[in-house]
């Protein structure tokens, strides 16, 4: 594909692909049927009723329950279907608009029946490999455990392999068009893998240091840390301190973080995130694999051996998404012989917010009093 990005002001292709998208979506290979206003099965991550596109003053809006704010425009419509970034999404929608720099930004070709589909992005894995292989296992004084048990978890027992850290993660945000970075920061690393181990994608959780009341003698800092909070350059809007990057268009469908091996008895606890995952392994006991989200839950690739299976929900409102996708799952599990529980907490949260209550002392006075009033 030509590097259109460079060559072509995202403002103009925006407008020229207004009022177009049906076209360019088909284009792209969406099928029509996909684009009639009603809700259906996502062309993305599938599904049976969470997606509807209703291309609101023409900018391709659409909904979809399993995608980051719940919709978007005809930009993040391309960006689910490819998983990719704006500035791929803006390429494909560029060469399909038939887009150059020799005509000025004016569209040379016009979008109406079905083109051929656009080829995904090339493989990634060796970008991906280098930047785990930048980063360092976990251990005790790191950032990665800084904040983790910020968060309210022990990490007192073995570290999860499948975590790293990162000491200095570039973050790259678009700004006019172009990719600009925002600095070097601390980060989470997560490898996310198939089932024979091959790396599909990395999750990144970018963090920040902040630095609490001298100690010890020598007057030093002990920092904590938290997610990081950017805002955009340009527009001032909230960037998100988690990424995840693939190694090519799907690879990430059916897999997960793998945060602990299933067991000697084939058991396996599975949650949502990453830090719901961990709080589940500290409440449960059990090995536990993260799928990073409701979609990931839902269509996860269960592993041989299994014979136990623990799915974690997390208790969403108003919608219970992650209920929906538990059950998903467990109604799959169950067919392929596995011995399923489903548990979720009794409020809207997840296990880690059912970890930092049980960690309070009235919640453990309160579960005392209960105990002995039951004897």
């Amino acid at each position: 594909m030509n590097d259109t990005s460079k060559l072509i002001n995202a403002d103009n292709v925006r407008a020229e692909a207004q009022h177009r998208w049906p076209g360019i979506l088909t284009a792209l290979g969406v099928p029509p049927e996909a684009l009639s206003n009603k809700h259906q099965p996502c062309p993305a991550c599938g599904g049976r009723d969470r997606f509807r596109f209703d291309d609101k003053d023409g900018r391709g809006t659409f909904i979809c329950s399993h995608y980051n704010n719940g919709g978007g425009d005809g930009f993040h419509l391309v960006q689910h279907l490819f998983d990719c970034d704006f500035t791929a999404a803006l390429k494909y929608v560029a060469e399909v608009l038939g887009l150059t720099a020799s005509d000025g930004g004016k569209t040379v070709m016009p979008v109406s029946a079905p083109q051929k589909r656009v080829e995904p992005p090339k493989d990634r894995l060796a970008i991906l490999t280098n930047l785990w292989n930048e980063s360092q296992p976990l251990s005790e004084s790191d950032a990665v455990i800084g904040y983790l048990r910020g968060r309210g978890l022990a990490m007192a027992a073995d570290m999860p392999q499948m975590l790293r850290y990162h000491p200095a993660l570039p973050y790259w945000v678009q700004v006019n068009g172009q990719w600009r970075q925002q600095g070097n920061h601390p980060a989470m690393l997560a490898a996310i893998c198939d089932l024979d181990g091959h790396l599909q994608g990395l999750h990144q959780t970018y963090l920040k240091p902040a630095w609490a009341k001298p100690y010890g003698d020598n007057g030093n800092h002990r920092p904590t840390y938290s997610k990081l909070n950017l805002h955009h350059p340009e527009t001032g809007d909230t960037l998100p301190a988690k990424k995840m990057q693939s190694r090519y268009t799907g690879s990430l469908t059916g897999h997960a973080v793998q945060l602990f091996p299933i067991d000697e008895k084939g058991r396996l606890c599975v949650a949502e995130g990453i830090e719901t995952a961990l709080a589940a392994r500290e409440l449960f006991g059990l090995p536990v694999w993260a799928c990073l989200s409701a979609g990931g839950l839902k269509s996860l690739v269960l592993p041989d051996g299994l014979k136990e299976l623990l799915i974690v929900a997390d208790h969403d409102e108003p919608r219970p998404i992650g209920y929906e996708a538990a059950h998903g799952l467990a109604v799959r599990a169950i067919k392929q012989g596995v011995r399923v529980q489903l548990w979720q907490p009794d409020e809207a949260g997840d296990a880690l917010d059912e970890l930092c209550k049980r960690s309070r002392p009235a919640w453990r006075i309160v579960q005392q009093l209960n105990t002995e009033s039951a004897n």
